[in-house]
């Protein structure tokens, strides 16, 4: 691998560990707002813990903020699973120098 996709690969994970830690504060904020009621909801809906019915009535009682914390926890599933795969792309990387 060229040196220039190595730079890349190092700067790509301190640019998904900035965003990571931005999420993190994002989701405390919204978790505050929601409480830990509404958080358990969605947790349950997150985790696809609701049958279909229930599935399709809660999502109709969705607002604003339910939206953006399920929103966040997407970008934070995904910008974690890419951070993982650049580590250990790296790692890789590492033990053959």
């Amino acid at each position: 691998m060229k040196a220039d996709d190595v730079e890349f690969l190092a700067d790509m994970a301190v640019q998904l560990d900035e965003t990571i830690r931005k999420l993190v504060i994002d989701e405390q904020e919204i978790l505050e707002k929601l409480g830990p009621a509404r958080v358990q909801e969605l947790k349950e809906f997150w985790n696809q813990e609701l049958t279909a019915e229930e599935d399709a009535d809660f999502k109709r009682s969705m607002d604003y903020w339910d939206k953006t914390l399920i929103r966040i926890w997407a970008n934070s599933k995904r910008a974690r699973q890419t951070r993982a795969q650049v580590g250990q792309t790296l790692m890789k990387l590492n033990s053959h120098l």
